[in-house]
Order: C-alpha cells, then sequence, then structure tokens
C-alpha cells in the first residue's frame, strides 16, 4: 500500500535519521570500556587536591639514532702538475707487502690486501688460538688502452703509492717522423710592424 502525501510529511528526513542512529552509537560506545588505555580519562580530584604530577616512564622519550663517525678514507688521490698522471696513495698501517697483490687489465687495476689478526687464550687449560683474516679489494679505473709499463707501484713505509695515467687526459700517438725523406719544413721569417711591439 502506498504512502500517502501526509505520511511522506511526517517521515524523519535522511539527514535525522542518519544523527539519531550515531547519537545512539556515541551513547552505546560511551558505555563500553575504552580498549586503550591512554584514552582513559583519570577521575576528577575534589577541589583543592592537585593532582600529582605524570609518571616519567609514561612519557615518550624523542630517542635521537646515533651518530655515524665518519671515517678517514684508506685512499686519497692526487694529480700531477701537468694533469698526465695521477697517484692513489693507500695508508695500510700493519699490511706486510707479501699481503698485497695488484692486478691489472687494460681498463682497470684492483689493489687487493689482506690483514691478519691472530688472537691466543687459554680456556679450561687449553691454549685457543683463533686467527681473524680479512680481505679488502679497491677497484681503480684507468684510461682504455694503458699499458702495463706506464704504472708504477711503490712501497712506502706503510703506504702503498700506485701512480697511472690521468682519465681526463687524451691519449695522441705519437708521430712517426722519417727522417731523410721528403722535404724537411721550412720556417719563413714574418715581418713585424712597430705597431705590434710593446715596450715594457
Amino acid at each position: 500500500m502506498p504512502a500517502t502525501g501526509n505520511e511522506l510529511r511526517n517521515l524523519p528526513s535522511l539527514d535525522q535519521l542518519w544523527d539519531q542512529i550515531r547519537k545512539r552509537k556515541e551513547r552505546e560506545e560511551a558505555k563500553r570500556p575504552t580498549k586503550v588505555k591512554s584514552l582513559e580519562t583519570a577521575p576528577a580530584a575534589p577541589s583543592g587536591v592537585s593532582r600529582s604530577p605524570p609518571d616519567q616512564s609514561a612519557t615518550q622519550r624523542k630517542v635521537t639514532p646515533p651518530q655515524l663517525k665518519r671515517k678517514k678514507s684508506i685512499v686519497s688521490y692526487r694529480e700531477s702538475h701537468d694533469g698526465r698522471t695521477k697517484t692513489a696513495i693507500f695508508d695500510l698501517p700493519g699490511v706486510k707487502k707479501e699481503h698485497m697483490h695488484i692486478s691489472f687489465r687494460p681498463d682497470h687495476m684492483t689493489v687487493e690486501w689482506t690483514t691478519v689478526k691472530i688472537t691466543e687464550t687459554i680456556e679450561d687449560g687449553r691454549l685457543v688460538r683463533e686467527r681473524k683474516e680479512k680481505i679488502y679489494t679497491r677497484t681503480i679505473p684507468v684510461p682504455q688502452g694503458t699499458k702495463f709499463e706506464e704504472i708504477r707501484a711503490t712501497m712506502d713505509n706503510s703506504r702503498l703509492i700506485l701512480t697511472y695515467p690521468n682519465m681526463r687526459t687524451v691519449r695522441v700517438e705519437r708521430r712517426k717522423y722519417e727522417f731523410g725523406h721528403g722535404e724537411p719544413r721550412r720556417i719563413e721569417p714574418t715581418e713585424v710592424e712597430s705597431t705590434d711591439v710593446y715596450e715594457y
């Protein structure tokens, strides 16, 4: 049976209906205990009595992450005055020459060194020897076409010094002059005007 015009006017609007549902839900939730303890309200203190300060353990403290210490680099690089060669200086204290190895490829060099740490302890009347060995590698790019003869390596106390061609320089093949063939090049004198000469 369809509703008449008077019955439709007496029905609550949709907004009023949702407001009633929300209010009923709020009343039901207020009766239930809270799920999160920090949301519980403290009982009101009687007038004239001060409340105690909050627990120090309950307050959140801002934890800062530890600062990372910047380690000094093992390798330092220097460029020659003319810019043709570069020098890599490895500071390797405690590493012996026999524990170092340099391998060469046409486009890169690999420097490898090993550190060995031996500790001895006595446990239950027995000597326990522990050996820790660490292997480190560094790869250094070199210009394409670099020859083995162009690389120099020297050992100075605890420093390994590598000298190799710089990547930024342009490699130019030397001209081969053939003496006795062809006509020698002549240099012609040029005339200089007085306006081109300056006195200092």
